[in-house]
């Protein structure tokens, strides 16, 4: 009954609507196709049945056992990752290079549903070769799953299931290069030249037993490798090694497939990845007063003088401290401080033999870092303290340069009365330090007045001509056993002697 009466409500439902249709839209012509249309809707509600009222839709437990969910739920996130990484990569995507070949690189994940189709191999059944295993094995390697990487060959793997072994690799480790510079066997599709495809006892499943092993393998100046890297050697077994080599390895620099800068590295190598850790040659170089132009204006920067690797000599000097100073103070060169002329170092100090200690004992002394901060300073010259250009100065203030290694008693001692004193000036007429008689009066000398702070041809670095307000002048100093003279234009000749005082200063 409850079945009839909802068959008659839905026709009356049907008829009410097509008469209001036709009354909105006025469609008389099209009255009769109306007619025709519900009486066949009429017919299939009380007489037709639905194909699917017959089917049995219940699932046995077996069939439900087959369903694989993993399986389908990788497949399904794999099919939408694919989607979002081609949105992604059609807006960042280099236009001279295909989508399709670019993958950023990515920890690799091999899923054990990459082995549902191939023949499971027990680790305790893998060949002798293989025996005993080692700390890292490749995720194929060690699920057992040769025949993601191999044919097979009479239930045994057999060949690679491609030609190139890129090809391989890239299935699972997603790379490609779109940076400036590739690491040559990265690029040719070499991998294994570096990795190996099974088992290693270093991380990264690296063919040698640490980072660096691998890379001198190329890269050493003395390996037997003849390709690129040859040219590219570096010398490890040198006595002064980069630091973070030798306590990390070469990729704290070096990116060991792709990078945007040349050799591989993660910054610019003339100078961001130097102050990436130097801290205190940043500051200097960023906020001294006075900047060496070798380290801010050349075209190396920091590599003009230093190797970033290895050298004989300390802080990683190409060559020792003076000869790196002269591989550019060989020549005038026009100061950045001031303007001036800075003169040619290498042929004042061949003309001259007399040097300043710290130049002649380098290694000892420190060479010209002993005095100039050979990234920047606040003092002019970039002295790594305060000096005077001036033929006059005021010597009251006892931080002056000269006494960094120069005892101040040299120039506040005015008599030296006993023998121990003896050591503190040979410049004095019997018991009269003549230093503090230049030094102390109204118009103390500066020590540049009489010394040259380089080199001299003669003993105690006496000047051959000095400087008065640009106008030079010969100092004329004559050296004797006991003592000496000097007859500059600023007095007449005077001589002096320890052990048979001449009168001066008395």
């Amino acid at each position: 009954m409850k079945q009839h009466i909802k068959k008659i409500v839905a026709m009356v439902l049907l008829l009410l609507i097509g008469t209001l249709l036709f009354q909105v839209y006025g469609v008389s012509e099209k009255f009769g196709r109306f007619v025709a249309i519900m009486g066949n809707i009429t017919y299939n509600l009380q007489n037709a049945k639905h194909a699917y009222e017959e089917e049995n839709f219940s699932i046995t437990e077996d069939e439900l056992n087959d369903i694989n969910i993993t399986k389908l739920a990788q497949e399904f996130k794999t099919s939408i990752d694919r989607k979002k990484e081609a949105l992604v990569l059609a807006a960042v995507a280099p236009p001279e290079i295909r989508i399709d070949e670019i993958r950023e690189e990515e920890t690799p994940t091999h899923m054990k549903t990459q082995a549902v189709k191939a023949k499971i191999v027990k680790l305790e059944d893998l060949p002798a070769k293989f025996k005993p295993l080692k700390q890292y094995l490749h995720e194929p390697f060690k699920m057992g799953a040769c025949q993601i990487c191999h044919t097979s060959k009479n239930n045994n793997p057999g060949e690679l299931i491609k030609k190139n072994i890129a090809d391989i690799c890239y299935e699972c480790h997603k790379t490609r290069y779109t940076k400036k510079f590739d690491h040559t066997p990265a690029k040719d599709g070499k991998c294994m030249d570096c990795h190996d495809p099974h088992q290693s006892n270093t991380k990264g499943l690296l063919k040698e037993n640490s980072i660096n092993a691998l890379c001198m393998k190329c890269h050493d100046r003395k390996s037997t490798f003849s390709g690129k890297a040859k040219k590219q050697f570096v010398d490890m077994n040198l006595e002064v090694k980069h630091k973070p080599i030798v306590e990390k390895s070469c990729l704290e620099c070096h990116d060991a497939h792709t990078a945007e800068y040349k050799s591989l590295l993660s910054l610019d190598a003339k100078m961001d990845l130097c102050l990436d850790c130097h801290d205190e040659v940043k500051e200097k170089t960023t906020h001294s007063k006075f900047k060496h132009g070798g380290v801010n204006t050349s075209e190396k920067r920091c590599l003009e003088c230093h190797d970033p690797h290895a050298t004989k000599h300390k802080n990683l000097l190409k060559k020792d401290i003076v000869a790196t100073c002269l591989s550019c103070h060989d020549k005038e060169i026009k100061s950045d401080e001031d303007g001036g002329m800075l003169i040619n170092m290498k042929k004042h100090l061949e003309e001259n033999p007399n040097w300043h200690k710290p130049i002649k004992d380098a290694k000892k002394e420190g060479g010209c870092s002993a005095c100039h901060d050979p990234h920047g300073s606040d003092n002019f010259s970039i002295l790594r303290k305060s000096f005077t250009k001036n033929f006059y100065a005021d010597l009251e203030n006892k931080d002056f340069f000269c006494f960094k290694c120069h005892t101040e008693k040299k120039i506040t001692t005015q008599f030296i009365t006993t023998s121990k004193e003896h050591n503190i000036t040979a410049f004095r007429d019997g018991e009269v330090n003549l230093h503090y008689l230049h030094v102390n009066d109204r118009k103390g000398r500066s020590c540049r007045a009489c010394h040259d702070e380089h080199a001299s041809k003669y003993t105690h670095l006496i000047r051959d001509y000095t400087d008065f307000n640009g106008i030079k002048f010969p100092l004329r100093y004559i050296e004797t056993a006991d003592g000496g003279s000097c007859a500059p234009a600023c007095h007449k000749k005077f001589e002096y002697d320890r052990v048979n005082p001449k009168g001066i200063g008395k």
